[in-house]
């Protein structure tokens, strides 16, 4: 139900969402920045349109004043066990290493949750990149990278490991933005989820 609500949201208020690299079907970690408020809506519906559920962790004190955010999946960052519960049920881990929301720009220092989650669930864990921008349209778009990272080794290994991926990929992202026409797709990204049109979009639109 709450997936539902948010691909909703989405579509009616983002232009789309573009993926690049899509993952694995199955339980997996998704470790993407934290700079819009729109990130976790947008991965939300992606696992969505994956035909999987997701769940989001949130900072414990956060999660005990937005209460009714257990009922969408949500769980605390003192509640590691229920976390590997939803990985056991087939969801998306949902982790936002940063810690905080941060203005877009590098990536900050990451806490080693994601790392332990995939390692101790035994599941793939991915890097998102994840860029929400107003370009060249009347609305603001979505663009996630997936990377999938070895985690074979310490938890500080994977860490690290997943620190440069998610490093390299925003940059080579940002890099994709700056560069491409601000009214066209970026090249090696396919539409997730198709979202609202701009009136100019509209006006000239004949199909």
């Amino acid at each position: 139900m709450f997936e539902a609500v948010v691909t909703h949201l989405v579509r009616r208020n983002l232009r789309g969402v573009w993926v690049r690299a899509h993952p694995r079907p199955g339980p997996a970690v998704w470790a993407a920045n934290h700079h819009s408020w729109w990130d976790p809506f947008a991965l939300t519906a992606v696992s969505r349109a994956l035909g999987s559920r997701s769940a989001v962790l949130m900072l414990q004190e956060n999660l005990e004043t937005f209460r009714f955010a257990r009922a969408i999946g949500a769980f605390g960052t003192g509640e590691p066990r229920q976390g590997l519960r939803f990985l056991e049920q087939g969801r998306h881990l949902i982790i936002f290493p940063e810690g905080e929301l941060r203005p877009a720009g590098p990536l900050a220092n990451i806490a080693p949750g994601a790392a332990w989650f995939a390692c101790a669930a035994k599941v793939p864990l991915y890097a998102v990149a994840t860029r929400i921008q107003l370009r060249g349209h009347q609305v603001p778009e979505a663009h996630l990278v997936f990377d999938r990272v070895d985690t074979a080794g310490s938890r500080a290994e994977v860490t690290g490991r997943l620190a440069a991926q998610l490093a390299e990929s925003l940059s080579e992202l940002d890099d994709g933005l700056r560069q491409a026409d601000p009214r066209s797709p970026i090249r090696g990204f396919t539409l997730a989820i198709n979202g609202r049109r701009s009136y100019e979009e509209r006006i000239t639109w004949h199909g």
